[in-house]
């Protein structure tokens, strides 16, 4: 690795389990290994307006026990500078303007993309890696391998809806429980597979869209 290399850490999305932790450990290894990291808030928010000056330089004291700590030292955004041309080119700039030459995006999908067009527009001037981070489980990984964040919240979310089972039991009623997802149903499934509850509703199971809600209440009904 490039000794005179400097990374910048960004942090795109909502909040996921265990964010601080791949900071912390991106930086500890960059710091070793001779590098100096760059911290940037609130993810493309300020690059895509061209401003360098919300960022600040990372060191090992500054992140060693930030692993304890929930949501994002960097906080987030859900900014995507390549929406259009001007914010593209400005996140470049400022990425110049802070001496970047190595960014790593902490993000789902649409960071992802974003990462991948700042990539396209800095023309190798700046390297982009993502470390991929959603609960809603929707990209792609080798193995299946889930994104963090899933894991926990289906964890929690599985609490929850076995709470939620037991006063159903007592009372003798049903309850619905909506999670997020977005387009991808694994987070509910996951939920539901592991609570043991009765039915999970997901937008793998629809061929077409947009779903009638008439569809979803016949099947909650029929499974009532």
């Amino acid at each position: 690795m490039d000794d005179h290399a400097t990374f910048g850490i960004l942090v795109g999305g909502g909040p996921a389990p265990g964010i601080n932790g791949v900071i912390a450990s991106a930086t500890i290894e960059a710091v070793n290994a001779g590098c100096r990291v760059i911290g940037i808030f609130d993810g493309f928010k300020w690059l895509a307006q061209g401003k360098a000056q919300y960022a600040q330089e990372l060191r090992i004291e500054d992140v060693s026990r930030i692993h304890w700590l929930g949501g994002s030292i960097l906080r987030t955004s859900r900014t995507n500078p390549a929406k259009d041309a001007l914010s593209l080119s400005n996140a470049v700039r400022a990425l110049r303007e802070l001496g970047i030459t190595h960014l790593l995006c902490i993000g789902g999908d649409d960071t992802t993309f974003g990462a991948a067009k700042v990539a396209g527009a800095a023309a190798g001037a700046v390297h982009v890696a993502t470390v991929p981070k959603t609960i809603d489980n929707d990209l792609p990984l080798p193995d299946n391998m889930p994104t963090f964040g899933f894991e926990t919240a289906r964890a929690v979310g599985s609490g929850i809806v076995e709470s939620l089972m037991e006063d159903a039991r007592t009372t003798q009623r049903w309850y619905f429980a909506v999670t997020m997802g977005r387009k991808s149903g694994a987070l509910a499934l996951g939920i539901t597979k592991a609570s043991g509850a009765t039915l999970a509703i997901i937008p793998e199971e629809f061929k077409h869209t947009p779903v009638p809600l008439s569809l979803v209440r016949d099947t909650l009904v029929g499974s009532i």
